[in-house]
Parts: C-alpha cells; structure tokens; sequence
C-alpha cells in the first residue's frame, strides 16, 4: 500500500525551494568548516534563507542538512555531533515556517562508496542514515527528502535508514542523472527502469531526479520516466551548468531560460518541482507565478 502525500496541492504541482548552500554561502561572515556548522553558529543566517525562499512561495523547504551524515561530517571531525546538527537544522525551519507550508528534512549522499567500489558496507550507510533521519524528525521535519544520490545501492540504504531513523515521516527520494546517447543513468550506471523499480519495491510515495541537469534535460527525463510509474514525480533542475567566470561560479541558465521550460517540465508528469544548484529565490517565485503558488 502506497503512503499517500496528503500535503501535494490537487490542482497544482507541489514547489520545492531552490539551492540552499550558495544562497548560505553568500551571507556568511566567514567560510565553515562545513555548510551544516551555520545550524549551530549562524542560525539566523540559516533562516534568512528559509524565509525568502518561504516568502518566494515555495511550499515546502530543505532544511540545511544535506551533507549532514555521520560519515560526511566525519571528515570535518564531527561525525559525533550528527544528530545536534540534523535536529537544529529541522527546528530553524520550523520555526519560521508560515502555516500552511512544510519543512522537508534533506539527507544528502555520504560522498564514500560502497564496496566493492569503496570501503563502506550498506549496514555501515544505514545506520547513519538512521542517525541523520532521527535528529530531523527530533526537530520538526515533515517529511524527508533524500536527493542528489549517484548511487541506486546508496539511496536504497538511504530510505531504509531514514524509515529506522523516523518511522512516523513519509520518505521521498531522487537521484542524479546523466544525459548520455542511451538515455539517462546514474554516475554508477543505473538506468531509468532499474530505478523505478528498486523504488517501487520499497514502495516510495514520489521519487525522482535532481541535480546535474538544465530544465530542458530534466523535462526530458520526466518524459522518460513517466511511463514507467504511476507515482508522483519529483523535479528539481540545475540552472544549466556550472562555470567558473572571473572567480565566480556561474551557471549556463538565467531565469527566463530556466522558466522557459518549467511548462513542459509540468506537462511531461512532474508533480514535485524545485530548483538545485545555481537557482535561488528568484527562480523560485517565478515558478510559484507560473504553477499558481502565489
């Protein structure tokens, strides 16, 4: 029996908030030692973002918790502090979020490999996936938002940890993709069809892609994808790609190129819309115009 996602709009596509750690990054007073420190450091930085992504008129935000796994924040020596990160990352959320409007709990990849590719064993993912789940339930997470996985193995430990961690939270999941002549795969060569079904047996409510790809791509994708399941699907593009420009990343996609494709986006089966990499409030309050969310 599916899960059902009570809060997605019946007439409308449910919208997601854009790039987090730039936006983050921006209004910072000094580079940290990882994104996920500000919960504890800079809080009102943290929210600044939640709110004018809120104000934008997105219905739901990430909270700043995407590398916030034990294994991640291992690398910057504080994988013991996992479960304080995660719970205060959700509570900044909650606390400015409007009525009527949601906090998603965000779980990012590890960035370790699983043998035999790397050193991890699933049990290993799991039970910090479990960790991170559990301290964004602690602080007020609605329902949790697993993204930007490059690795089907990794997301499927990934969900389980998660549903371990805070049984009571509905989960979502989507992967990154590439674009290649046979269509689209994961870094680790998982395919459309192989995905769809890994998540249909875990029985997800809404999965889907993230990341990696301009609107355009990303609305190709869903076209690919929405014969194979009936469940809702997610879509956050990247705002084209990345470039490095006198010192600044800037990405290949303004707004109006980004939102030229938003339509087609919808019309191909998208159910669940955001922003990633390279977007921000802006592009945020231009799909809520479009999609009727403001």
């Amino acid at each position: 029996m599916t899960v059902a996602l009570s809060f997605l709009p019946p007439s409308r596509p449910f919208l997601l908030d854009g790039a987090m750690g730039t936006e983050l990054m921006s209004i910072l007073p000094h580079p940290l030692r990882c994104p996920e420190l500000a919960n504890i450091e800079h809080p009102e930085s943290v929210q600044a973002v939640h709110r004018d992504y809120y104000a934008a008129g997105a219905d739901a935000v990430s909270t700043n918790s995407f590398g916030a796994s034990p294994l991640k924040l291992g690398a910057a020596g504080l994988g013991a502090r996992a479960g304080e990160l995660n719970a205060a990352a959700a509570r900044l959320a909650a606390a400015v979020r409007p009525p009527g409007k949601y906090v998603a709990g965000d779980i990012g990849p590890t960035g370790k490999f699983l043998k035999p590719q790397g050193p991890c064993e699933e049990r290993e993912f799991e039970e910090g996936f479990a960790v991170q789940a559990e301290g964004l339930a602690e602080g007020g997470a609605d329902f949790l938002l697993i993204e930007t996985m490059f690795d089907l193995r990794e997301a499927l430990c990934a969900i389980r940890g998660a549903r371990r961690g805070a049984p009571g939270l509905p989960v979502l999941a989507s992967l990154t993709f590439n674009r290649t002549k046979r269509g689209f795969f994961t870094l680790m060569g998982d395919g459309l069809e192989k995905c769809t079904r890994a998540f249909e047996d875990e029985n997800l409510p809404a999965f889907g892609a993230n990341c990696t790809l301009s609107s355009g791509d990303m609305a190709d994708l869903i076209a690919a994808l929405r014969p194979l399941t009936s469940r809702p699907l997610i879509a956050q593009a990247n705002a084209g790609k990345p470039d490095l420009t006198s010192g600044r990343v800037v990405y290949s996609q303004g707004v109006d190129a980004y939102l030229a494709e938003i339509p087609r986006l919808i019309q191909n089966g998208a159910r669940i819309i955001g922003g990633c990499c390279g977007t921000n409030p802006v592009y945020t309050r231009r799909m809520a115009e479009l999609i009727g969310a403001v």
